[in-house]
């Protein structure tokens, strides 16, 4: 089985970054938020967030959610695949 390491898709808003994932074979998401930051040359991530990060991450899983809610919604009005196709 191969598997994909990469997000479907992300956003990035100041130092926050949010990537949503697929579950494969399920109409479920994942996300991941993350600060990115800079040491030196070098970048970084982080899980922990400063007090100025919240406003971000609150517009970014806001927007995650709208994204996934409409992913779903679209989803719904394709037509299935039937078991003969």
């Amino acid at each position: 089985m191969e598997t994909n390491n990469r997000p479907i898709h992300s956003f990035i808003y100041g130092s926050v970054s949010v990537a949503l994932w697929k579950n494969p074979g399920e109409h479920h998401y994942r996300t991941t938020l993350t600060r990115i930051y800079r040491d030196g040359e070098n970048w970084g991530e982080s899980l922990s967030f400063d007090d100025r990060d919240l406003p971000h991450v609150m517009k970014a899983a806001a927007d995650a959610h709208s994204w996934i809610h409409q992913q779903k919604a679209m989803a719904a009005t394709l037509p299935q695949p039937t078991a003969d196709a």
